[in-house]
């Protein structure tokens, strides 16, 4: 009896430690199929962290500095309020003075206004220029005006200045009377004096033109400032 109880302690026993050794199997093989069989090296783990914390660092920047340049290049981008005004007025003068010189075509003819555009410079050549050819007046000019010229190159003709025109910039202008055309120019011209530059004239003139027959021709011409060719008071 005594033999046979020893035999059946041993077999449960044995049983015993087989269902142990099982379950520890079991485990093992459930941790080795779940777990990451590759194990991180710690200088790997480091670096990762380090990068990290860089992406999360905001990046330090000097915010008055950006602004101040921004402020900078926004403010030389700023147009001066000068020459917008400048620009602004230079751009509504040209858009009259084409509406005055489609004007005129429309009242007149286009070929008409060209005569008178032709004549407005012939006419400032000549008087610029101090021509004593009265025959070259002839027929560009209105005989009251033609006298008063005629008087004014006689009492103030400088016989040993030299001059020679530069250019003539016509721009159409409101005339003083119905029936008239107005224009103005821009002259630019110089005058020598025993060959030598002695001065470089620059002056605005009004000419009028009223039509006579079937041709326009200049009746008047006067500067702002009532000056004479010189535009700084009349040669002595």
């Amino acid at each position: 009896m005594r033999e046979d109880n020893h035999e059946k302690r041993m077999f449960y026993k044995f049983i015993f430690l087989l269902v142990v050794t099982g379950l520890i199997v079991i485990v093992c093989i459930w941790k080795w199929t779940t777990d990451d069989p590759k194990e991180q090296d710690p200088e790997e783990m480091f670096e990762t962290s380090s990068q990290q914390e860089n992406m999360q660092e905001p990046i330090n920047l000097d915010e008055e500095k950006i602004n101040a340049v921004l402020k900078d290049e926004g403010e030389s981008k700023k147009p001066d309020a000068a020459d917008e005004n400048k620009q602004s007025e230079q751009t509504e003068s040209n858009q009259e003075e084409t509406d005055l010189e489609q004007k005129y075509i429309i009242q007149y003819s286009e070929q008409e206004v060209e005569q008178a555009k032709e004549q407005t410079e012939k006419v400032l050549a000549l008087y610029l220029l101090q021509v004593t050819d009265w025959d070259k007046w002839e027929g560009a000019v209105t005989a009251n005006y033609l006298e008063n010229v005629q008087k004014e190159m006689t009492n103030f003709k400088d016989e040993k200045a030299k001059r020679e025109l530069d250019a003539i910039d016509l721009f159409a202008s409101q005339p003083l009377k119905d029936g008239e055309i107005m224009y103005g120019a821009y002259a630019t011209w110089h005058v020598t004096v025993k060959e030598k530059s002695t001065s470089k004239p620059m002056q605005l003139y009004y000419i009028t033109l009223q039509k006579e027959g079937d041709k326009w021709i200049v009746s008047n011409m006067v500067t702002p400032n009532n000056q004479n060719m010189e535009g700084e008071g009349k040669e002595k």
